[in-house]
């Protein structure tokens, strides 16, 4: 069988030459596509994503018409169950457009609350020659959540990861989304994207450098391969909507939100067959940061530099982070991996044991395995995330790294620890998706809401309890030293979900879909339970983390 699939994927290649497009973030989607990277020991990077296609050496596509295990004889069939909605081709050209649509009823059961998601949007993806791509989509959306999602939407006035909440019909949202890109490819070295959407680095469900869990943003980036390197630049304008809440003194006549800005290297290293070293580092700064600055900093354009000396020399007060992401194949059906994340560091005091606020870290240890126990399409996962108080943060809360109300890297910002444990089985277009998470974190409770235990990312760090606070965002941390994890309000957040789904169309991921969600938060304020049952026809291409 692993023969007759890399034969598959050879005679495919001539097809994937022209796809500069990149894979869709789904991990649900992608399942199929990463096990195949892995087991044929094809010598790709897959810790950056999304993966440009004409880097995998064979069709995406050919792995998913593995899936399907019937011939459609009419074009109308083939339209609902084995293809895309629109298919143009010519001698140089093609373009695939499909439905994206999410109709779904369901019930939280101890609230007695009645929900829905009502979602219309497209999806067009062409290919001009060899070198060019270009992929857009968009969304309209009309729902009520859940009692905890709803919470979180109120408390941020943001649906997690896809923009701003408007209120809908009093109790529910409107909200929608769009995302598009253009990707050329110079060379077999040089790639260059520009669009507006997100990016998710590490092998893992979460992670600690930078992942899909916020809005959609602009961003340019230029990918560079040779011999077992890839080296990616990433230039970024995130979005501070707290910016005129927060501060009286701001325009409110001023047309959008403020801006901050990115730059981020992540050079890429498959050292042998089995094992992959990659580097990370990016700075944040806003506008008007110093006097006689403004806009994008020029001296964060250099692709090679490093950053933290720059930052250095301006004496800038910019936010500066660096991490390293690693994997290890155990055997050609399974992989460990993990991150480490450095904000601020102090070997000293950590080797005094004495709680100083500006040790700033956080690690990731997890590992997956495709079929286990010999059990064809059945992939399990198991994954520990650890981030001490304060990372990611600022004394400035406008240069923390955040974009439009939400983390930049794990959901749950930081001081806090969870322990993941995943399934996923496929037979035939029958799929089961089961979650476990048990999550701790130190947070703000009703009767202390101003002082910054080191959980939320949008409270500042740079002053203390005992002073005034005339900033709007709060009074900093309680102190330098005796910081400790999940320090303030203790949050122990159980989640487990199971869904049940029949694939309708593989290509656009069209499914019927039944999920079941049991949540317990636990903390100072009380205790919040979910119990919530979904039925619905979704296109399922894009992840959503819902089990915050």
């Amino acid at each position: 069988m692993k023969r007759f699939l890399l034969i598959v994927f050879s005679l495919s290649t001539l097809l994937t030459l022209a796809q500069q497009s990149n894979l869709i973030l789904g991990k649900n989607y992608n399942t199929d596509i990463h096990k195949a990277i892995y087991i044929n020991n094809l010598d790709v990077h897959t810790s950056f994503n999304p993966i440009i296609k004409s880097k995998l050496n064979f069709s995406s596509d050919s792995v998913i018409k593995k899936s399907i295990h019937k011939e459609y004889k009419t074009s109308f069939l083939k339209k609902i169950f084995s293809e895309h909605l629109i298919i143009l081709r010519g001698e140089d050209y093609k373009v695939i457009a499909s439905p994206i649509i999410n109709f779904s009823k369901g019930k939280e059961q101890y609230e007695l609350k009645n929900t829905f998601e009502n979602t219309r949007g497209y999806i067009i993806e062409g290919d001009l020659g060899e070198k060019i791509s270009f992929v857009t989509t968009f969304s309209e959306n009309q729902a009520v959540f859940p009692n905890y999602l709803d919470n979180y939407i109120k408390a941020n006035r943001i649906i997690p990861g896809q923009g701003y909440a408007r209120i809908f019909k009093e109790t529910g949202y409107d909200y929608a989304m769009s995302s598009g890109y253009f990707s050329i490819r110079l060379n077999k070295m040089f790639s260059v994207q520009a669009g507006h959407g997100k990016h998710f680095i590490g092998d893992g469900y979460r992670s600690l450098l930078l992942s899909d869990n916020s809005f959609n943003y602009p961003y340019l980036k230029l990918q560079t391969t040779f011999w077992k390197i890839e080296y990616t630049n990433l230039y970024t304008e995130f979005m501070d909507i707290n910016y005129f809440r927060n501060n009286e003194f701001a325009n409110s006549e001023q047309m959008g939100y403020p801006k901050k800005y990115m730059s981020a290297h992540y050079l890429s290293l498959n050292a042998t067959k089995r094992f992959n070293i990659s580097l990370f580092e990016s700075v944040i700064w806003r506008m008007n940061h110093a006097p006689g600055s403004a806009g994008f900093d020029i001296n964060y354009l250099n692709p090679i530099v490093m950053l933290r000396p720059i930052e250095f020399s301006l004496n800038s007060p910019d936010n500066v982070l660096v991490g390293i992401n690693t994997k290890y194949k155990t055997t050609n059906y399974s992989y460990i991996y993990g991150q480490l994340i450095l904000d601020e560091f102090s070997l000293n005091d950590l080797r005094k044991k004495n709680g100083f606020w500006g040790n700033k870290m956080g690690y990731q240890l997890g590992y997956k395995i495709f079929d286990p126990f010999k059990i064809k399409n059945l992939t399990l996962q198991t994954e520990y995330n650890y981030v001490r108080p304060y990372t990611y943060a600022h004394h400035n809360p406008q240069q923390n790294y955040a974009h439009y109300n939400q983390p930049l890297a794990h959901p749950l910002g930081a001081n806090f620890s969870e322990m993941l444990v995943m399934a996923n089985y496929k037979w035939n277009r029958f799929e089961i998706n089961a979650k476990m998470m048990l999550a701790k974190y130190g947070g703000n409770s009703l009767l202390n809401d101003s002082i910054s235990f080191g959980n939320n990312l949008f409270m500042s760090t740079g002053t203390y309890a005992n002073e005034e606070d005339v900033t709007g965002i709060g009074v900093g941390r309680p102190s330098d030293f005796g910081i400790e994890m999940y320090q303030g309000s203790l949050n122990i957040i159980e989640y487990k979900s199971l869904n049940i789904s029949y694939i309708i169309n593989p290509y656009t991921n069209l499914k019927i879909n039944l999920e079941a969600v049991l949540r317990i938060q636990n903390n100072d304020d009380g205790i919040q339970k979910t119990r919530f049952i979904n039925f619905g026809i979704k296109t399922d291409l894009f992840n959503h983390y819902y089990d915050i």
